[in-house]
C-alpha cells in the first residue's frame, strides 16, 4: 500500500517539476539577460545597447509633439528628427542627456539646422548645445519661431564617448512661454500671428 502511494506520488510531482523548470526558469534567465544588458555586465558591446527612435539626415525620424522619446546613443552615433511648425508658430525642443557609464565622460550635442527665411529666436533658448556628462545629467532647451510659410524643422543629436541616455519632448505651439513639456496650460489655439513683433 504504501509502495503504491509512493508511486503515485511520483507521478504527479515528477511532471510538475518539468513544468516548473521549463516555464519559470526561462522567465527568470530572460530577467537576468536584461539587467545585465542593463548593467552592462552581459558583454553587449556599444552598438548592441543602441535603442530607440532613429532617422538619417536623408531620412528623419518624425516627432509626435505630445509623445516623450526615450533613447541610448553609443558608439558616437548621430540621429536625426524632424517635426512641421505651422506659421507663426513655435516649436520647442527639451532634450535631456544623462551619462550611462561609470568612470567614463560623454558628449552630447543638439543642433536645429538653419532654414531659409531665418528661424526667429526665443529668449532663454537657443539653437544649439553640447552637453557634456560625467555621470550626470543636462537638459538643453532649444526653439525656433515660424514667420515663414509651414516648413519642417531638422533636429539632429549626435553622441560622443560614453553611452547616453537621452529624452526629447517637444512643444509646437502659437504662445511663446517656455513652459514644461506635460503642462496643460499651452494654447494650442489658432494664432493671429505671434511673431509679428518679431520681424
Amino acid at each position: 500500500m504504501i509502495k503504491k502511494e509512493k508511486s503515485h506520488f511520483r507521478e504527479l510531482v515528477i511532471p510538475l517539476c518539468v513544468y516548473l523548470c521549463v516555464s519559470v526558469v526561462p522567465l527568470f534567465l530572460v530577467s537576468c539577460a536584461e539587467m545585465g544588458r542593463d548593467m552592462e555586465i552581459d558583454g553587449a558591446t556599444d552598438v548592441q545597447i543602441r535603442s530607440g527612435l532613429t532617422g538619417t539626415q536623408e531620412a528623419p525620424a518624425v516627432l509626435d509633439p505630445f509623445k516623450r522619446y526615450d533613447l541610448v546613443m553609443a558608439a558616437n552615433e548621430c540621429r536625426y528628427f524632424t517635426i512641421s511648425v505651422p506659421t507663426g508658430w513655435y516649436w520647442k525642443a527639451y532634450v535631456t542627456a544623462a551619462c550611462r557609464r561609470e568612470a567614463s565622460e560623454g558628449r552630447v550635442s543638439a543642433l536645429i539646422f538653419p532654414s531659409d527665411p531665418a528661424w526667429a529666436s526665443l529668449p532663454g533658448t537657443s539653437f544649439e548645445k553640447t552637453m557634456t556628462l560625467r555621470q550626470d545629467g543636462d537638459q538643453a532647451l532649444l526653439a525656433v519661431g515660424n514667420n515663414g510659410p509651414q516648413r519642417n524643422a531638422i533636429l539632429r543629436i549626435c553622441q560622443e564617448g560614453a553611452p547616453a541616455y537621452i529624452t526629447i519632448e517637444s512643444q509646437v505651439s502659437s504662445t511663446s512661454s517656455l513652459i514644461g513639456p506635460d503642462d496643460s496650460s499651452l494654447h494650442f489655439g489658432k494664432p493671429a500671428n505671434p511673431l509679428k513683433d518679431d520681424e
